[in-house]
């Protein structure tokens, strides 16, 4: 019998980087997400067989929950067969390639590092973190930065639910001083501090908690959350934007779109970037 179990997920494309992190999370080694068609992708990964019982257990767990804050996770289907013993890492290695983001940008993993003059190249391990480029939200929220800092009066980013770091390494790397990057997950944030540091932003204040706990306000406030997450967090969210300042809110549906925006009466939509199901905000008080 195989010492690995090869694990294949069909997934709504729009989950498909939450299901690569789950799997991540519980230790494999590496993880391919591939596009398919009608808006489907599949997530694959291997597992040593005698941990594949656990992690099949965890993984309905995890879906299970998922579907009651978002109805797409019902469509995932799970597989898992009898696998030859590859590199995993490697494949995972080959899958993560530089990426192109709005006019300012290149995302790239550390193992493959573009030599590009006109752009800022943010360096992001795809670890155990949200944030690598590869989704929607991440892509959109970048390009949200770049126009906001473009506008000139940005001097300071608040980054709630930070992941990766991505986000605040960006508006670092756009010129701003006073950065800002929270996240409520221990773990992840280790992951964000080594890569600010990896890429010379260790200027940027790295700390736990949510919007909740931040005293402080900031002329760009961006939070990639999850639907619920952004309704429940709504007022500590514009309690933290400066007047006059500007929230960039994702991680939104097409669907939660209307849910989303009634938690935030007084504010206007100023501009809304769409990408597949996804959508990003930008959103400023009214007047």
């Amino acid at each position: 019998m195989s010492d690995w179990v090869a694990l294949r997920i069909a997934v709504p494309a729009g989950l498909a980087e939450s299901v690569a992190n789950f799997l991540l999370e519980r230790g494999a080694n590496g993880v391919v997400t591939d596009d398919g068609s009608a808006g489907d992708a599949l997530v694959e990964s291997a597992v040593p067989s005698d941990a594949i019982a656990g992690c099949l257990a965890a993984l309905d767990g995890w879906v299970a929950s998922l579907a009651d804050v978002d109805p797409r996770a019902r469509a995932i289907r799970v597989a898992a067969e009898p696998a030859a013993n590859v590199d995993w890492a490697e494949v995972w290695r080959r899958h993560h390639r530089p990426l192109v983001v709005g006019q300012r940008f290149v995302v790239a993993p550390p193992w493959d590092v573009p030599a590009v003059p006109d752009r800022e190249v943010l360096v992001i391990d795809p670890g155990m973190a949200f944030g690598t480029g590869q989704h929607a939200t991440t892509r959109t929220c970048l390009e949200a930065i770049e126009t906001a800092v473009a506008g000139g009066r940005v001097r300071s980013v608040l980054d709630v639910g930070t992941g990766s770091g991505i986000l605040a390494l960006a508006a670092a790397r756009l010129g701003i001083a006073r950065v800002v990057a929270i996240d409520t997950d221990p773990a992840v944030l280790a992951l964000a501090r080594a890569n600010l540091t990896h890429n010379g932003a260790r200027a940027v204040l790295v700390a736990g908690g949510s919007a909740a706990a931040v005293r402080a306000a900031f002329d760009l406030v961006v939070a990639n959350l999850l639907a619920d997450a952004l309704v429940t967090d709504a007022p500590a969210l514009a309690r933290v934007v400066a007047p006059g300042g500007r929230l960039v809110v994702s991680g939104v549906t097409a669907v939660q779109l209307a849910r989303v925006l009634a938690a935030w009466p007084g504010w206007q939509v100023v501009e809304t970037r769409a990408e597949d199901e996804w959508r990003t905000l930008a959103l400023e008080r009214a007047g």
